[in-house]
């Protein structure tokens, strides 16, 4: 391309050489005429000398890739001797015609002219030989190589125009005036109409040589005839007009020659558009290493204008390059090549499969092409693939089942560790053959058998099947499950097998019934377990007509023991009196561990006389008391702890319930302790105070709710770093004669008799009044409310009702809302739990479970509520410093919601150390007394220094 663009810049300057002596002179410009001639003589004699010398010098030198080297040397020495002839003809016009010195003068004249143009012209025309469509890599750089020859034809028809021999040149002042305005007008509307065909750098010219040709010809106009100045503009306007008529004539002949070209070679054209247009990078490389084209995919990729001209190497990654001089001489060897390249682009590191195809024998010698695809997104998805794979085979190597995947011809494809120890081979022994291949008929039997079950099945095919293993000899009964994998046609692709061991499966049943219904530090029967025995034992005593007994019993001064020698020493404590309780009592009576310190007692089968079952279970009692008085051995020192028991009798004529009994037996407990402790007291008719009391703080209680003198107090829930995050809506009971009632005195009330729905409502509404009056306050909007619902509350039948008509009465956000419900709900229709709780989610309204861990958790049952929330007891959380147990029970219950992604709240929090521990192992809600106490509204308002918001 350097090349084609200097020999048009010299067919350009001859050009304006020539016309510079195409003019007309007046007699006035005579002397302005010689000055010119001689002016330009010298100049022209230093061009040609520093021509000549330059180029001289770089054809001694050998220089590579110079615009002067070679034949465009003697080119630009024949323009050079054309513009001496122009310059020499000038005289002329000032001379008399026919004279014999002038007619010689003027043929030696119209001599140099022709040769210094017939040069010009060879060298052109085999320029546009060698530069046909089908040589250079772009045909816009074809037409402007055409275009510029029609402005060399133009200035040679010129020339055979105004320079005649033995005439002269022709005198254009007569036409001038009005020829040089008009075809400059003529020419540049033209050229301006025709010049949107242009492209690049042919256009940008167009567009100059009109401004130019039209400034020139006004000052022409305006300088007038007879100027020098006004001659000198006239020619450089003759100049610029013809170049600009020579571009525009051309147009209109060249569509034509390629409309031509196209139908001679329609193949050749549509190879090139398509190499264009084409989504993959295409480098054509000539004989020589160098490339003649690169289409616009490749130079994008790049991020070049360009690459013609270039070594072919800059269509490679920088890292393959040294290779380049061996792959080119495989290349000249007739060898084609393809390789990975990975090159920084402008979007980012981008991997290409590159194919380099040698020209076929016969076309273009030691030519060769590069075709590269971009593969960046399918590596990326390979990558992806592989390590999706590399993740899946580490996760089912880690499974203890057996997992085994099978083609459809019986071959092994893949298997974990565990089936590898099974068999006793590696893994590379297994794949690709079959059982058979393997030996393993007589350690798998069914395995053939069972394949071609699953094959013809629509389900997955179970069975079971006594396998031993070859690596430990351990034999056992697997539960195997085979199911096909089908392609989407339906055809079987091949086999998943999965052997899992009934054992093992039996001990993990074992070990979540031990976690629900066995307290963790004693082994005892926790709470759950204990209310399950004794509803079935009020039924079994009204059925057979016989009495039973129930002992609560609790340790004396056991919170000193846990300050004076630590909480283990205290757990040890618990342990020793379990194992003296069931030492204590018959076989089939059941010691359970209630909670804390705390211990129940279920003695059966006391007979059908009441006093013979009381003077049983006295003399039960006795002997746990005198257990009770040998000391304790607690890691080598000694301990002497003391019980209090309290004991209800009940019978076929008695229609009570397990609070009912519980709550006399505890009545009973707090007796003894009254009485001095390390002692007994039975629930009899003579504590009919107590009954009587109860149905009093009954009345009171309906009362209270008729006249509003409940009360809403609210406790701060707080976040690690001390700020509020939400509270929790707490009831108070202020009697007009007894004062403050604390929840403990009439909750449970409340919910035997049923009140606890009016309760709870009440308590609802008021929260949720509050919970919109925050939302309107952009320092409380965050803030959440928890709302505790009783089980009696729950199960009501307008439940659900009564909760979304509350909000939207009260315009709370049902997101902000958490219903905080303990674990007794359990006990009833847990389908019917999870339906009313799955209803009020679909609102938004928030699930907490209160009080988790104290002792009949169900973790059969917490992976089906829909839960956001636990809150560990206070039990836990009060001694989790200085109790082993607790602190691991409280681990525990954090791993667990963590793996259920549910949210934990720790409460009974007292201390800055008892957070610190908790935030350590991932708790991030707290409520206690460290935090703040429940208080009414205001005074919650006042200590969390936000503005007070009060239902109107």
């Amino acid at each position: 391309m350097h090349e084609i663009h200097t020999r048009i810049m010299w067919c350009l300057l001859a050009g304006g050489v020539l016309l510079a002596g195409l003019v007309s002179t007046d007699a006035q410009g005579v002397g302005f005429a010689r000055a010119l001639q001689t002016w330009v003589q010298v100049l022209l004699l230093l061009a040609a000398l520093a021509t000549l010398g330059w180029g001289g010098r770089l054809l001694l030198q050998g220089t590579a890739g110079s615009a002067f080297m070679g034949r465009p040397l003697w080119v630009c020495c024949a323009v050079v001797l054309g513009g001496f002839a122009v310059v020499l003809a000038l005289p002329l016009r000032m001379s008399e015609h026919g004279s014999r010195p002038a007619l010689w003068m003027e043929l030696a004249v119209n001599i140099l002219l022709s040769i210094s143009l017939l040069i010009v012209s060879i060298d052109l025309l085999s320029s546009a030989r060698r530069n046909s469509p089908g040589a250079v890599a772009r045909a816009s750089q074809w037409l402007y190589l055409q275009s510029n020859r029609a402005v060399l034809t133009a200035t040679a028809l010129l020339v055979a125009l105004t320079a005649v021999v033995a005439q002269g040149l022709v005198d254009l002042d007569g036409v001038r005036r009005y020829l040089l305005p008009l075809g400059m007008l003529a020419c540049c509307a033209w050229a301006a109409q025709q010049s949107r065909h242009f492209a690049g750098q042919s256009g940008r010219w167009t567009v100059l040589r009109i401004a130019a040709a039209l400034a020139v010809g006004a000052a022409a106009i305006l300088f007038g005839a007879g100027s020098h100045w006004a001659m000198l503009l006239e020619q450089a306007a003759w100049c610029y007009a013809l170049s600009v008529l020579a571009l525009v004539l051309i147009m209109a002949s060249l569509r034509h020659s390629l409309v031509g070209w196209a139908s001679a070679h329609p193949s050749r054209l549509q190879g090139e558009e398509w190499l264009e247009q084409a989504p993959i990078g295409v480098v054509r490389v000539d004989g020589t290493g160098a490339i003649v084209h690169a289409n616009r995919t490749q130079l994008d990729w790049l991020g070049v204008p360009s690459l013609v001209d270039q070594p072919w190497t800059e269509a490679l990654a920088p890292s393959l390059r040294g290779q380049a001089p061996d792959w080119l001489a495989r290349l000249r060897a007739g060898q084609s090549l393809a390789f990975e390249q990975s090159i920084d682009t402008p979007q980012g590191l981008r991997h290409f499969q590159t194919d380099i195809l040698v020209a076929p024998q016969g076309r273009d010698a030691h030519a060769f092409m590069l075709l590269s695809h971009d593969v960046s997104m399918q590596k990326l998805m390979v990558g992806r693939v592989q390590e999706q794979q590399s993740q899946l085979v580490s996760l089912v190597s880690a499974i203890p089942d057996l997992v085994v995947l099978k083609g459809a011809d019986g071959r092994f494809l893949h298997c974990n560790q565990a089936f590898e120890r099974l068999v006793g081979l590696t893994h590379a022994q297994i794949i690709g053959r079959t059982t058979s291949d393997l030996g393993l008929q007589a350690r798998m039997p069914s395995d053939w058998e069972t394949d071609l079950r699953a094959r013809n099945a629509n389900t997955p095919v179970v069975y079971e099947e006594t396998l031993q293993f070859a690596d430990n000899g351990y034999q056992g009964r697997f539960e195997i499950t085979k199911s096909a994998i089908r392609a989407a046609n339906g055809e079987v692709t091949g086999l998943l097998c999965i052997s899992r061991d009934l054992a093992e499966r039996s001990r993990a049943r074992k070990e979540i019934e031990r976690l629900e219904f066995f307290d963790v530090l004693t082994g005892l029967p926790n709470r759950r377990m204990l209310m399950d025995r004794l509803e079935w034992s009020i039924i079994a005593c009204k059925q057979r007509g016989t009495y039973a007994a129930l002992l609560f019993i609790d340790l004396d001064n056991f919170k000193d023991l846990n300050d004076s020698l630590g909480h283990q020493k205290g757990d040890r404590l618990l342990c020793e009196v379990g194992k003296r309780l069931i030492a204590s009592v018959r076989s089939g009576d059941v010691v359970a561990r209630f909670g804390g310190d705390e211990f129940v007692v279920l003695v059966e089968n006391l007979g059908a006389e009441r006093t013979q079952a009381e003077a049983h279970v006295r003399a039960v009692v006795e002997h746990v008391i005198t257990r009770f008085k040998q000391p304790f051995a607690l890691d080598g020192q000694s301990h002497h702890s003391t019980p209090s028991i309290g004991v209800t009798v009940f019978g076929d004529h008695e229609s009570l319930t397990v609070q009912e009994l519980l709550k006399r037996a505890d009545l009973a407990m707090y007796e003894a302790k009254s009485a001095g402790r390390n002692t007994q007291r039975f629930f009899d008719p003579q504590m009919q105070a107590i009954v009587n009391a109860r149905a009093n703080l009954e009345n009171d209680l309906r009362q209270a709710i008729h006249d509003g003198e409940l009360q809403v107090y609210y406790q701060p829930v707080m976040n690690g770093s001390g700020s509020l995050v939400g509270a929790e809506a707490l009831v108070r009971w202020r009697h007009p004669a007894r004062g403050l009632v604390m929840p403990i005195e009439f909750i449970d009330l409340a919910e035997q008799t049923g009140l606890i729905v009016d309760l709870g409502n009440f308590v609802m509404r008021t929260a949720c009044e509050q919970l919109a009056l925050w939302a309107a306050s952009p320092s409380t909007q965050a803030l959440t409310m928890s709302v505790n619902v009783s089980p009696r509350q729950f199960h009501n039948q307008g439940f659900v009702d009564e909760v979304l008509g509350i909000v939207a009465q009260t315009g709370a956000n049902p997101a902000r809302l958490k219903l905080e419900l303990t674990e007794n709900l359990l006990l009833g229709d847990v389908n019917e739990t999870v339906n009313r709780m799955r209803q009020l989610k679909e609102r938004g309204v928030g699930f907490s479970l209160d009080d988790f861990g104290v002792g009949y958790s169900s973790l059969a049952y917490l992976k089906r509520l829909p839960l956001d929330q636990l809150k560990i007891d206070r039990s836990f959380v009060s001694d989790v410093l200085s109790d082993v147990s607790d602190a691991v029970i409280v681990r525990t219950i954090l791993a667990l919601a963590q793996s259920l992604e549910l949210e934990v709240v720790a409460e009974g929090v007292e201390n800055s150390e008892q957070v610190d521990f908790l935030v350590s192992n991932g708790c991030k809600r707290f409520q206690g007394f460290h935090f703040g106490r429940p208080v009414p509204i205001g005074e919650f308002e006042r200590l969390h220094s936000f503005p007070i918001c009060r239902p109107a």
